[in-house]
């Protein structure tokens, strides 16, 4: 069935044109303490509607073997739909953050790190993965004042990839609106799928680069362990950290159930490992990237469940599947 003939894909699409309209001007008018509630009660209507929890609970088995997840999955699940939107509230609420108010929303952890590596004159890159709100990165420090940029797929860019499987018109509209909220911030954008010059400009002025080691985009992969799976990550990382000398540092963004307040924390730097066969070489720092990045989904499942799930619903249009133990695709729809 096409996708614009998708009862399904019609309901996703219909809500996301309301979050996104009318939402925006609804969103940066309401208190903050308003928007827990509004997620708690969203999030939960969106859960029962999709009704995710065989995938999850496959997904969550896969990831954690034999000893099994931190929680019970019908908790974990309801957090990660929870916190999925309350993240979406505040994507809308974008346009309405200063510098005067960046701290309410969002507290940074380890920018002494930050700091000392940009003493080093040779750039930072900024090691993220798609855990939490991890978009908020941009605002927290570009509204401190620290030359930011993002290497990422614009949202409209995702029409074309998946134009066969999911894209609508109505969708098309959803991620414009998405993406123009995403220009206001104090961040420059990067293409991922263009050319990268500028990733590799910014880097030679000492600026800091956003870039996820998590993406469905690149040229080479590595397959390395990722809890009790077998992960393929791109080693695009590997390779700019490498060309450029700069001081990579891992960053993830987290928010315990029940608070605002976000928080940016900023690990020590890694240290590059060189030596050996070229792949091997890569495949070897990509693996300390990932290392550095688990413990954090072992402690909160819930910030990286909904990105599982998109990854394994896509896993038939990635250029590479994420996974390499995801079960064999259905018949299309």
């Amino acid at each position: 069935m096409k996708p614009a003939h998708r009862p399904d894909l019609l309901l996703k699409d219909l809500g996301g044109l309301l979050l996104y309209y009318p939402g925006v001007s609804l969103a940066e008018a309401a208190p903050r303490r308003l928007l827990g509630p509004l997620a708690a009660l969203g999030g939960d209507l969106v859960r029962h509607a999709t009704q995710p929890q065989a995938e999850a609970e496959d997904e969550l088995r896969r990831l954690f073997g034999p000893a099994g997840p931190p929680r019970p999955t019908q908790d974990i699940l309801r957090e990660a739909y929870r916190a999925a939107l309350y993240n979406e509230l505040e994507v809308l609420r974008y346009g309405a953050l200063t510098p005067k108010n960046i701290g309410q929303l969002c507290q940074i952890e380890g920018r002494e790190h930050l700091d000392r590596a940009l003493g080093r004159g040779k750039g930072v890159i900024l090691l993220i993965g798609h855990y939490g709100a991890n978009q908020l990165i941009m605002p927290a420090l570009g509204h401190q004042g620290y030359p930011m940029n993002q290497l990422s797929a614009p949202p409209i860019v995702w029409a074309d990839i998946l134009r066969e499987t999911r894209t609508t018109p109505l969708w098309e509209k959803v991620l414009a609106r998405r993406w123009a909220l995403e220009q206001r911030l104090p961040v420059q954008h990067i293409n991922v799928f263009s050319f990268l010059r500028p990733a590799f400009d910014c880097l030679r002025r000492n600026e800091i680069l956003g870039l996820a080691f998590d993406g469905g985009g690149g040229s080479a992969w590595a397959e390395v362990q990722f809890l009790a799976r077998r992960a393929q990550v791109s080693v695009q990382p590997a390779q700019l950290w490498k060309k450029t000398g700069a001081a990579l540092l891992p960053a993830t963004v987290f928010r315990e159930a029940g608070q605002r307040r976000h928080t940016l924390s900023i690990a020590a730097p890694l240290d590059y490992q060189p030596g050996g066969d070229k792949n091997d070489e890569l495949q070897r720092n990509m693996q300390a990237i990932v290392d550095r990045f688990t413990p954090h989904v072992a402690a909160r499942p819930d910030h990286y469940l909904q990105f599982l799930l998109m990854r394994r619903r896509v896993r038939g249009t990635d250029q590479r599947p994420f996974f390499t133990d995801y079960p064999p695709l259905g018949p299309a729809r």
